[in-house]
């Protein structure tokens, strides 16, 4: 790849870096809070634009490696669990694929050169693996999904792989904490046994949607294998 692609990788990769140590200071300092985000959002309550002002919030989440949980609280906040989750999933699946794309153009080579030999032994795992990782990737926090969907797409994963990872793995965790934001705030505020419960048996299902979902992925991925 060209210098001037592997400059701007780096690039990428040092601002990244900034705004994450950056914005790890402004949350200490509670500049920035939770609230803050919800006040921003219902600005645009009722308006037409409204889904376009929260794909911009999450785009420039994504760019600032702001967290993404954080996002879909406030937005299910501000527009309800349903509109929440249908503006907090177009904004969640808009910034992964724009960043999935940024290190599918970018690939491997520049980003090997920065993190060694290691980074493509890594990258070669991750693109065998194809959807079972992403959906892992979803489920699990390996760590910051900027840099996560940046990984995915240096590797090599092929984009319908990381659609059907990427709908697979975050649409059961968006419902919960969209369906359930309002309720974990009061659990968190004054906890009971009943909302606990309620909690408990909510996780077990979101945990149980992921497991059939995987297995379905796992059998779609031997059948198209074969």
């Amino acid at each position: 790849m060209p210098i001037k692609a592997l400059l701007l990788v780096a690039t990428l990769l040092m601002g990244l870096l900034a705004f994450s140590i950056a914005w790890s200071t402004v949350g200490q300092s509670e500049v920035l809070t939770a609230d803050d985000i919800r006040a921003f959002l219902a600005t645009a309550r009722g308006h037409p634009w409204a889904p376009a002002l929260v794909l911009a919030t999450f785009l420039l989440g994504a760019l600032v490696v702001f967290p993404v949980n954080i996002l879909v609280l406030a937005t299910a906040a501000v527009y309800g669990p349903w509109w929440g989750f249908l503006y907090a999933a177009l904004g969640a699946f808009s910034s992964a694929f724009a960043v999935y794309f940024v290190g599918a153009w970018a690939g491997k080579e520049p980003l090997g050169r920065l993190f060694g030999e290691r980074w493509h032994r890594l990258l070669d795992g991750v693109r065998r693996q194809g959807i079972l990782v992403v959906v892992a990737c979803r489920v699990f926090p390996v760590g910051p999904g900027t840099l996560v969907n940046l990984a995915l797409g240096a590797s090599g994963i092929r984009l319908r792989d990381f659609a059907i990872g990427t709908f697979v793995g975050m649409t059961p965790g968006l419902l919960l904490v969209c369906l359930m934001g309002d309720r974990l705030m009061a659990i968190w505020a004054e906890p009971s046994v009943g909302q606990v419960g309620l909690l408990l048996l909510c996780l077990l299902g979101y945990f149980s949607l992921v497991a059939v979902a995987q297995l379905l992925v796992t059998r779609y991925r031997r059948r198209y294998q074969q």
